[in-house]
């Protein structure tokens, strides 16, 4: 089982340990035809771009690299940060001009709209192991951030690691990404969501994108989880996008404005 592209990678310009070209020469060494760099967006702490200003050198990099590299596509994306129950991203409309792939998740550290918002996800998870209350709680919140960032934001492409970090509806979740044609990632880096989670998506009707999370040039196009896992559960090949057979992105990406932010 062979795979077109890894669609989701980090570099130096956030919390990756590897420069854009890195991840362009390990994607060409595994025998990809595409591969997407897609750092943080700038309001997760510690850890996000500078500013959308990253995104438009990176683009001018990436176009000159691929006149170089003809053997493979080369793609500039994002993971925006949720920040509220709302669904609001850290990654405005303007912003995302420049950029093929949307990918969106919840993450720690990430600057809320507002106080109340910051308490209801940042807070409710902190408590979440105080009792089962608290985590009820704590997964409803993270479930109703992630359904609104699907359901408000027509540009997005991919949810990434869903549940990760923060607990959420998988049930509710998958069927968000369903109704909206939000890819649902299998993420190798992480090994997550678990193989019982990738079942009740499966029952709910999304299509799956499996990706690495690179942070590491030795991680780049590393999909055996996401691989060992779609053949014990027997996914058939036309819900996962980034198989060889499948193609590439323009095959699956969303080119559609109104993205809230």
């Amino acid at each position: 089982m062979d795979f077109f592209g890894d669609y989701h990678t980090h570099s130096r310009h956030s919390d990756g340990r590897q420069s854009d070209l890195q991840i362009i020469e390990a994607a060409r060494s595994r025998g990809l035809k595409e591969v997407a760099i897609t750092d943080h967006g700038p309001l997760v702490l510690g850890i996000g771009i500078k500013d959308a200003g990253t995104l438009k050198n990176m683009r001018l990099r990436i176009d000159a690299f691929s006149s170089f590299f003809p053997d493979i596509d080369i793609l500039l994306g994002v993971e925006a940060n949720i920040r509220d129950l709302d669904g609001h991203l850290d990654i405005n409309v303007t912003d995302m001009e420049p950029l093929d792939i949307i990918i969106a998740g919840l993450h720690p550290y990430t600057l809320p709209t507002s106080l109340s918002h910051g308490i209801h996800l940042n807070g409710q998870n902190f408590f979440r192991h105080l009792s089962r209350r608290q985590r009820q709680k704590a997964v409803a919140a993270n479930t109703q951030a992630t359904v609104a960032a699907l359901d408000n934001n027509p540009q997005l492409d991919i949810l990434s690691h869903p549940g990760l970090f923060f607990h959420v509806d998988i049930a509710e979740v998958a069927k968000a990404c369903a109704r909206n044609q939000v890819l649902f990632e299998i993420n190798c880096g992480h090994g997550y969501p678990p193989i019982s989670d990738i079942m009740i998506a499966k029952e709910q009707g999304v299509t799956f994108i499996i990706n690495s999370d690179a942070h590491f040039q030795e991680t780049v196009g590393q999909l055996d989880y996401g691989r060992t896992v779609i053949e014990q559960l027997g996914i058939p090949g036309e819900r996962i996008v980034n198989l060889q057979e499948q193609g590439g992105y323009k095959r699956w990406s969303k080119k559609v404005k109104g993205c809230i932010h």
